[in-house]
């Protein structure tokens, strides 16, 4: 018994097709953004990194891709690329452990290779120490047999026959196909540069916020008059060489102890009791100008001992628990 196909079924059947056949072309697009585009942009970059002064770029308004711009199109596009090949069956999914001897060593190698340069000088996942290492090396060591796959499905021979087919085509046909190409080339390559630009800015805004001094730990934080406090952060300056100033809501709180990443100071008897703000103002120079910024705010609780004995003073000793030795031997609950 045979069954044929109705004007339904036979258009979302074209239309199936027509979009895979759009996935495959996408596939290749990628492809050759990757093989074509990324080589001369990542030249471009390092010679401005090391000939900045160089006359093609004096002569000229080219702009280099960010570094992290780089980076981030080398591992994501391979890998929208690899996820769309595996999909349409064009490359099948390889595991690290299912390579062959001497590619895991290679592989391997470039993976350490990435990860610690990446960790070491880019400082990516370098707050979690050698476990970032670790995490990117993992990473690396199961993204690289994707994308390796990927790079090596295609080659110029395929994107020939992509522009112009083996069967017949008129010349207009051929120049829509062209141009159909540089069309969705050139969209990917915006796409890259609106990137690259919300990386520049969220990167000057992170360096922004590291001139910008911190107020990490403080110890203790529950205080009488004449406690010996110490505040541990970051970007305090040094005392004597820049004008940065301690303060509290209503004044500058005097240091008797100063360096760039610690400060002691002695609660002083004409606080009022009570919460108390403590903050860092310190002058830096930002895109060619002196600004005044201020770090996080932290807070002391300032209690009395002429008031009896009360919940505040039950806090107080309960926090000697927990403070470092540092903190009890300025305080008298450690002999020197």
């Amino acid at each position: 018994m045979l069954f044929r196909l109705g004007p339904e079924s036979i258009y979302f059947t074209f239309m199936a097709k027509k979009g895979e056949s759009r996935i495959d072309d996408l596939i290749i697009f990628i492809w050759s953004y990757v093989v074509i585009a990324l080589p001369p942009l990542t030249i471009l970059f390092l010679m401005k990194l090391f000939v900045p002064d160089a006359e093609f770029f004096a002569d000229s308004a080219v702009t280099t891709l960010d570094f992290s711009t780089l980076v981030a199109v080398a591992i994501i596009l391979p890998a929208i690329g690899s996820v769309l090949s595996i999909w349409r069956k064009k490359i099948k999914i390889i595991f690290f452990w299912n390579l062959e001897k001497q590619i895991k060593i290679g592989t391997v190698i470039t993976a350490l290779a990435l990860s610690f340069a990446l960790w070491y000088f880019y400082s990516v996942f370098a707050f979690l120490s050698y476990f970032g290492l670790v995490i990117l090396c993992a990473f690396f060591l199961f993204y690289l047999p994707f994308t390796t796959t990927f790079l090596s499905s295609l080659n110029f021979d395929r994107l020939n026959l992509f522009i112009i087919p083996k069967k017949k085509m008129l010349k207009t046909e051929i120049i829509k196909r062209i141009c159909y190409m540089v069309v969705v080339l050139l969209f990917i390559h915006s796409i890259v540069i609106l990137g690259d630009s919300q990386i520049r800015i969220f990167i000057h805004s992170q360096q922004y916020n590291a001139r910008h001094p911190q107020i990490i730990n403080v110890e203790p934080y529950i205080v009488y008059y004449d406690t010996e406090i110490i505040l541990k952060g970051r970007g305090f300056g040094w005392k004597g060489l820049i004008d940065t100033k301690f303060k509290y809501q209503n004044g500058i709180i005097n240091i008797s102890s100063w360096t760039d990443t610690k400060v002691i100071f002695t609660v002083p008897l004409h606080w009022k009791t009570g919460d108390i703000t403590i903050w860092i103002q310190k002058p830096i120079e930002w895109d060619g100008k002196k600004i005044t910024v201020n770090s996080n705010q932290v807070k002391l609780r300032l209690i009395s001992r002429d008031d009896g004995w009360g919940k505040d003073d039950d806090d107080y000793f309960e926090q000697l628990n927990h403070l470092n030795k540092e903190a009890l031997k300025l305080n008298g609950y450690i002999r020197k």
